[in-house]
């Protein structure tokens, strides 16, 4: 149900990087149980051996298909996921499900064909892979209330911005596989950045499972937990200065004499554009901005003006911010017990 492909070397080379590869390949042929049963299943070898790290293990779409995943919360985070998966093509909608007290936002959840209830419990009840996505003060609540239905075959995936895994595994059962997971709004259009990070006991299995499920999402990368409140800052919040720049570059053609909506329509092709030019290039930001002067030309005028306006130290000072209020929401969340 996995294969391996080797990122600089032959999958031959694999008995090179763990001991008793004949006995691991045999238990993974031989794995007929559920998709989260081969799950854990699989896990065990790699608990065993010391598999080489660089070997990128591609999911079996069959395998994603089969496995029920449920979404506490039903907002744009947990939207944005939901389409994402079902986007790929390898999970039905029908074995998605998304619970949240009100009616408010099932319906566009309902129109690619997820399933929704009112009730937390039901939902992880029928579910291997569990998102909790509410808001941070309601996480503690949640948790408790459906924490004894948690067992050692379900994965939580937290996306509550400032919830310290340290909270989360105090809140779930002993052993539990947690997964702190921060995305952001562009997940809506399968665009966005999403860093996650692994608790105590998920296993590097989890977190690729997790990847192959993401991978429609957007960018999706793991890193240390201290690393998740500055991509808060960096991505989660930094979309909305991106707006807002966006936004004062439409009011300057518009203070310029463009219509408004002229104006903003191409404020918003000119970020588009700039970005996937920034990303498929792969050049530094100052050598792609360095492209775009001319001596003496109309760009270095502009970017003089707003250097003089201060938008490099205000910047990083809004990440900076940013960064801390989610540091201090997390001080709050683990202070609550």
């Amino acid at each position: 149900m996995i294969s391996f492909l080797e990122s600089k070397q032959s999958v031959m080379d694999l008995s090179v990087h763990s001991e008793g590869n004949s006995e691991i390949m045999a238990e993974m042929m031989e794995i007929q149980c559920c998709p989260i049963c081969q799950r854990k299943s699989l896990l065990s070898p790699f608990r065993k051996s010391s598999v080489n790290l660089n070997l990128l293990i591609k999911m079996d779409p069959e395998m994603d298909s089969q496995l029920r995943i449920g979404f506490i919360g039903a907002g744009n985070m947990a939207f944005g996921i939901a389409k994402g998966i079902v986007s790929s093509g390898n999970t039905l909608p029908a074995n998605i499900k998304v619970s949240a007290p009100s009616n408010r936002n099932f319906d566009r959840f309902q129109d690619i064909g997820i399933t929704t209830t009112h009730s937390n419990v039901e939902l992880v009840c029928g579910s291997d892979i569990v998102f909790v996505a509410v808001k941070p003060h309601l996480v503690r609540d949640v948790l408790n209330e459906t924490t004894v239905h948690f067992t050692d075959k379900h994965i939580v995936v937290s996306v509550a911005a400032g919830v310290t895994l340290e909270t989360l595994e105090e809140l779930l059962p002993e052993g539990a596989s947690v997964i702190r997971l921060i995305p952001n709004l562009p997940c809506i259009v399968q665009e966005g950045a999403l860093l996650f990070t692994r608790g105590s006991c998920a296993k590097p299995t989890d977190g690729v499972l997790l990847r192959s499920l993401l991978q429609h999402c957007g960018l999706v990368e793991e890193g240390p937990e201290s690393w998740l409140d500055i991509h808060t800052g960096l991505s989660g919040s930094g979309v909305a200065f991106v707006y807002l720049f966006a936004e004062a570059l439409a009011e300057g053609a518009v203070k310029m004499g463009m219509p408004s909506s002229l104006a903003h329509t191409i404020a918003s092709q000119t970020v588009l554009g700039a970005g996937r030019l920034l990303r498929d290039s792969g050049k530094h930001p100052a050598q792609l901005r360095s492209e775009v002067c001319t001596p003496g030309g109309t760009t270095i005028y502009g970017l003089h003006t707003l250097e003089q306006g201060g938008v490099r130290a205000s910047t990083i000072s809004a990440v900076e911010s940013a960064t801390e209020r989610a540091r201090q929401l997390g001080q709050k969340s683990a202070a609550k017990k």
